[in-house]
């Protein structure tokens, strides 16, 4: 078999397959050909290609279909044209009809066919669903699911992500979950009532339902569901109310209690009830700590619920595949799960124009373009609006065309503002993006988990983009690093770290983000020295504002969403800087004449008397949350995360390193830092006012309905 599709979700197939008997992954396929090979790689998969039509010739049987889910279809069409199965990650269609059309297109064929609902095999669903069908309940009379879920990419400011490109996207993107379950316990629906119970503006007329309340008569049973996105506090649950007593599965714990009818009095089936749920909750959460330990310590599989309902997902998918009429069965499933997602997004309906979808066609450079890579990050974006405003002539490289900022949108709208797609790990796209620059600004990241997935985005790409830009005669190379390029602790010497080309000289012994920064930023000073690269640094500190999340590492380890371990004391001003005064610096670097910046490295950090202690403080009292700061002295932590890598170690995890004691003193950021140059020599002048700084950077959290 193989995967087509390469992004967030794929791992998640790659290692669940790999334990289902009888199942070989041949081929990763996907457009972005860098991304589909560090997925191979990872996985020892032979493979790799950028088309599907490419696939028949390697032997493909089967291929699971996880691209972005407005593509589930057309790509499972071009696979069965070809004679290959397919397994489409839910949803599996935007309709009912294109799912019972592609279903059909299946059977006729005689080809496998199959949806990923794994929710329905959560072990705790799968436990309430042996109970059910064993009559433990007498006759299913209602069910009522609760769906609260957090959305990272609601957190980051992610826009772009197919589920907010379109007010009823989420219905299909995240309720298949819960849809899933109820369907598989009253079936297919006959009448419905939804409605919207909160909405957001993420971006002007870009509208985002995040709770909704559904009210159902299914063909076994009625429904309640209340389902709520982007929410702080997680809950999944179901509860079935039958005849004769009562189930309740906890997804979030994966815990399943019931309450059944007893021949006793009242108050004595009350001590019952609640003595059975407390020894049922007992033992399954016992079982579920000793699962873990065994698994972190290598003495047993991994169970967790994700994990385990996936792969018993595909092992009943593969298992099925002797029986053809299962396949029809499938089909006739999966289609009703999706008229349950139509008729719930009935409430939502489109109340904004449709955003842009596809990419702006390519106009030639202009004199003096400046090209800017990661503009749609949370400085990115202020940077290009700049930029804009002060009439430059933009170019942003960006992967996608959609979910841009207002002012990104009006720039392309009005022709000033080239877009070009592209990304760090493609290097032809590099290529293309430094023909006709005269300025670049490199705020683009990279991302990996491991030092070599790392160094190939951020060290390898900033090379090969660098090198580009020599060849294309480009007069400024601005690249935006970090502080954590820096080594901050006390035996370093001096009281302050000043603006200075020298990083960290053991990169070895920090974190994979921080030594990726540093070794770009020593790879492009060699270019610098040796090839001429017109290099200016920047290094940001703990950048505040719109778009940045609330739960920022800068403050401390956020072991949850309210609850802030500091990496020191926290009794320190933080080297604190707004997102806006990242990017007005930024912009002045790039329109600065003369010489002066060349090969230089500037802070961009404020002397804002706000600690983190002081920072997480204002937000638990801004919000309302119990947010609260759990000062921890070095050792400390030093001593926690050597019992974290001992535990590692015993369980043979891969790719564990010893804890730096290094690079947790530089995370606690105690010595201060200068922006000398960026005042003296760029007239920079910061927010630094504490009150102003506050209502800026920190009290914005304080009203999450309004837009990043």
């Amino acid at each position: 078999m193989a995967l087509v599709g390469a992004g967030r979700v794929a791992p998640f197939h790659a290692e669940a397959l790999s334990q289902v008997p009888g199942v070989r992954l041949v081929a990763v396929c996907d457009t972005d050909e860098a991304r589909a090979r560090a997925l191979a790689s990872r996985w020892k998969v032979p493979d790799v290609v950028r088309s599907v039509d490419e696939l028949a010739r390697l032997g493909v049987d089967v291929a699971h279909v996880i691209t972005p889910p407005d593509l589930h279809v057309g790509v499972a069409q071009q696979l069965l044209a070809q004679g290959i199965g397919v397994l489409v990650e839910k949803p599996v269609a935007l309709s009912n009809a294109e799912a019972a059309h592609l279903a059909e297109d299946a059977r006729r064929r005689g080809l496998p066919f199959g949806v990923n609902h794994n929710h329905v095999y959560h072990p705790a669903f799968v436990r309430l669903l042996d109970q059910v069908r064993a009559g433990r309940i007498g006759r299913v009379e209602h069910v009522h699911a609760c769906w609260v879920v957090p959305l990272a990419q609601l957190d980051a400011g992610d826009f772009s992500h197919w589920m907010f490109r379109e007010p009823r996207n989420v219905v299909y993107e995240q309720a298949t979950h819960p849809i899933s379950q109820v369907h598989a316990l009253v079936g297919p629906v006959r009448r419905i009532s939804s409605r919207t119970l909160g909405t957001r503006e993420l971006l002007p007329g870009q509208i985002f339902h995040d709770r909704w309340a559904v009210a159902a008569e299914a063909e076994r049973g009625t429904v309640e569901l209340y389902m709520a996105f982007g929410q702080s506090f997680a809950r999944s649950t179901i509860t079935v109310l039958g005849s004769d007593g009562m189930l309740e599965a906890d997804f979030v714990h994966n815990t399943l209690t019931f309450e059944e009818k007893t021949p006793w009095l009242d108050f004595w089936n009350s001590f019952l009830a609640g003595s059975r749920k407390s020894r049922t909750l007992l033992w399954q959460s016992t079982l579920e700590l000793s699962r873990y330990a065994a698994f972190t310590l290598g003495v047993g599989p991994r169970r967790d619920p994700y994990f385990v309902s996936m792969r018993q997902s595909f092992e009943a998918f593969y298992a099925s595949l002797s029986d053809a009429g299962q396949f029809a069965g499938e089909g006739r499933l999966a289609s009703e799960v999706v008229e349950w997602c139509d008729s719930i997004a009935q409430a939502a309906a489109p109340s904004r124009p449709a955003r842009r979808q596809t990419s702006p066609p390519v106009v030639p450079p202009r004199p003096g373009e400046v090209v800017v890579l990661g503009g749609t990050g949370f400085i990115g974006r202020r940077v290009v609006a700049q930029l804009l405003a002060d009439g430059c002539p933009t170019t942003l490289v960006a992967r996608r065309a959609h979910g841009l900022s207002p002012e990104i949108e009006a720039g392309l709208d009005d022709g000033r503002l080239r877009f070009l797609s592209g990304r760090l790990e493609d290097r032809e796209s590099l290529v293309r993006a430094m023909e006709g620059a005269d300025t670049v600004i490199h705020l683009a990241t990279g991302a990996g988990d491991t030092w070599d997935e790392v160094k190939y985005a951020m060290v390898d790409g900033s090379v090969f983009l660098a090198e580009a830009a020599i060849k294309a005669g480009v007069k400024r190379f601005v690249y935006v690093s970090s502080i954590a390029a820096l080594y901050n602790g006390y035996d370093r010497g001096g009281d302050r770290i000043e603006d200075t080309l020298d990083v960290d000289p053991e990169p070895e012994t920090r974190d994979v983000y921080s030594r990726g920064k540093l070794e770009a930023e020593l790879a492009l000073g060699r270019l610098h020295r040796e090839r001429g690269l017109p290099l200016v640094i920047v290094r940001p500190g703990v950048v505040l504002g719109r778009g940045t999340p609330m739960q920022h590492s800068g403050f401390g380890n956020w072991i949850r969403d309210n609850r802030c371990v500091g990496w020191s004391k926290g009794d320190t001003p933080l080297p604190l800087v707004t997102s806006d005064d990242v990017a007005d610096a930024v912009v002045r670097v790039v329109k600065f004449k003369g010489a002066d910046l060349d090969g230089k490295a500037l802070n961009l950090c404020t002397n804002v008397p706000i600690t983190a202690a002081d920072a997480v403080a204002e937000l638990r009292r801004v919000t309302g949350r119990n947010i609260t700061f759990h000062p921890q002295p070095l050792w400390l932590g030093q001593l926690f995360e050597l019992g974290k890598w001992v535990v590692k170690v015993v369980g043979r995890r891969p790719n564990t390193r010893f804890p730096s004691y290094r690079d947790l003193k530089t995370r606690a950021l105690a010595l201060p830092y200068t922006a000398r140059t960026a005042r003296e020599v760029l007239g920079w002048t910061p927010l630094e006012e504490r009150e102003a700084f506050m209502d800026q950077a920190i009290r914005i959290y304080g009203d999450r309905q309004r837009p990043a």
